[in-house]
């Protein structure tokens, strides 16, 4: 029987008004008032999110000089403006880190200043050159130009550099882990490759509810399997405290703020500018990534629809960039897209208005209506602790992994994959201006690619410009 004309798809396919208050470019929304509760994702997003978010922490501590509690602390208030800008701008994204561009800011912040307030001015210094580089592109319209412009082989070597840092700090840097921890790490990145990249299980998933929704939970299969494994064999302890965390903000921020420990000099500025441009380079691929999620879900869901603008969110990423470095400078924390979150509320969106009402609504459950109060309770962070520093290689080697997916096949001829290797090598063991100079000498006159100032690309061209390696 057709269903096509019954009044329930009917229902399903008429457009909905969309809800909320606009102010300028964006849509500001109200939990509860435009945005309806989705339990299946606020759930998923306390348990997943949350957890995955704390491995940040071990960065600060063993980096940055920050105790546990204001590491804590620091969190807190990123994801607090992280979550809270969902609301503000209304963008159809689910919001997180520029991924692909971690590594390297890690490599380059930790090789090239010392350790103390140093370091949180250069990521101040990275996120308001970043939110400069967004708005000018933005408000100048060039932004699809340039990104068409440059050689894929530019795009590929920058997401490689991200990869080859990556592997450098799990397998080189922080070797010292798997010598520590050597069965829960071991477990925890086989579980974590098993449920994210391999062939056979994606086969699996298409037959099984129970292990598709199990794989789509992200890293938590390897947390737990590290979690299970170190117990076992008495690599990991718990010590479960209870009770309310009460995060040090104060003195917290009189470590990381620009108003506490002075603002970046001009120098600073010109030292990562060509790192800032490189995660713009990644913005535009989640843009893109995220855009074409939406676009093939759309068809299913025509009562609620969603138009993506890359203009309006590059000056939504800009300004949440500026206020984060004011407060809480981690960069690249404020990005655009949280891949695999995306992936999965796509996912439960497509499947009708009964399982989600429409998509910004899912988003914000899955982001707690931007109040990440997890961050308050001691019973979960002390469950979290132990294994943080075994997430944190989970996250950079799944990195790694997604990254060579994504680069491999933007170039087609051996000579361009050449040059990308070498592009993506330079980045990760030298200073960016060094391997940009050496990609410049590489494109031109090794592989004579040179740049053309396109027109703005349409739909099919944008996506396989740049690639998202997700999160």
């Amino acid at each position: 029987m057709d269903q096509t004309n019954s009044p329930g798809s009917r229902l399903e396919s008429s457009p909905r008004k969309p809800s909320g208050w606009r102010w300028g470019l964006f849509t500001l929304r109200v939990p509860f008032l435009h945005l309806k509760f989705v339990p299946s994702q606020f759930v998923q997003g306390l348990v997943v999110a949350s957890g995955t978010s704390l491995i940040m922490a071990p960065v600060m501590m063993g980096f940055f000089g920050l105790s546990f509690e204001e590491s804590l602390a620091l969190l807190l208030l990123a994801n607090t403006v992280l979550c809270a800008s969902f609301l503000l701008f209304g963008e159809p994204f689910a919001p997180g880190m520029l991924t692909p561009a971690f590594p390297l800011v890690l490599t380059f912040i930790v090789s090239g200043y010392p350790e103390g307030p140093e370091r949180f001015q250069v990521m101040t210094a990275l996120s308001l050159t970043f939110a400069a580089i967004a708005l000018f592109f933005s408000l100048s319209g060039l932004s699809r130009r340039m990104m068409g412009a440059l050689p894929q082989a530019l795009k590929a070597g920058i997401i490689f550099g991200a990869a080859i840092s990556a592997l450098d700090r799990v397998f080189v840097k922080d070797i010292a882990l798997f010598e520590s921890h050597p069965y829960s790490a071991i477990s925890a990145l086989l579980v974590a490759l098993l449920f994210t990249f391999s062939a056979p299980m994606q086969a699996l998933r298409a037959k099984s509810k129970w292990l598709d929704s199990l794989s789509s939970l992200g890293l938590l299969p390897g947390f737990v399997a590290a979690a299970a494994v170190g117990v076992v064999v008495g690599e990991i302890q718990f010590d479960i405290r209870w009770g309310l965390f009460l995060p040090p903000v104060v003195e917290t921020l009189a470590k990381v703020s620009p108003f506490s420990i002075g603002w970046p000099p001009l120098s600073m500025y010109l030292e990562v500018l060509p790192l800032a441009f490189v995660a713009y380079v990644i913005l535009f691929g989640d843009f893109v990534t995220g855009s074409e999620m939406i676009r093939s879900a759309q068809a299913a869901r025509q009562d609620d629809p969603v138009k993506p603008d890359f203009e309006r969110s590059q000056v939504a990423v800009a300004l949440r960039n500026g206020v984060s470095a004011l407060f809480a400078p981690l960069f690249p924390y404020q990005g655009l897209l949280w891949t695999g979150v995306h992936a999965v509320i796509i996912q439960t969106w497509s499947a009708g208005r009964s399982k989600m009402a429409d998509l910004h609504s899912g988003i914000g459950s899955y982001y707690g209506f931007g109040l990440p109060l997890i961050y308050l309770c001691w019973p979960w962070i002390s469950l979290i602790k132990p294994i943080m520093a075994i997430a944190l290689m989970l996250t950079l080697a799944l990195t790694a992994f997604a990254c060579i997916l994504v680069a491999a096949p933007l170039v087609k001829k051996p000579l361009e994959m050449v040059c990308a290797l070498v592009i993506g090598y330079m980045l990760a063991m030298f200073d960016v201006w060094t391997a940009l100079a050496a990609a410049v000498f590489l494109l031109i006159f090794i592989n004579g690619n040179l740049p053309r100032w396109q027109k703005k690309p349409d739909a099919s061209e944008q996506s396989s410009q740049v690639a998202s390696a997700g999160d």
